[in-house]
């Protein structure tokens, strides 16, 4: 992935956020190597996670760089 704005999460948020958002969308954060996680700032802006915005928005956001993320 290239280098993005995202929206960065401990694991105890990550437990306050994950899985539905809406009858067929869902948030699942991706870990980083450095063992925080992360959501596209885009979710922000889709109405799909709107149960969500609130909670997100008061969240830090950052770049993150290639090198962070975990290869699988």
């Amino acid at each position: 992935m290239s280098e993005a704005s995202f929206i960065e999460l401990t694991a105890a948020e990550v437990e306050a956020v994950r899985g539905e958002a809406s009858p067929v969308h869902r948030l699942d954060p991706v870990g980083l190597a450095g063992g925080t996680f992360v959501l596209p700032v885009a979710v922000l802006a889709d109405p799909a996670h709107a149960l969500r915005h609130a909670t997100l928005a008061a969240m830090p956001t950052r770049v993150v760089a290639a090198k962070e993320w975990v290869a699988e």
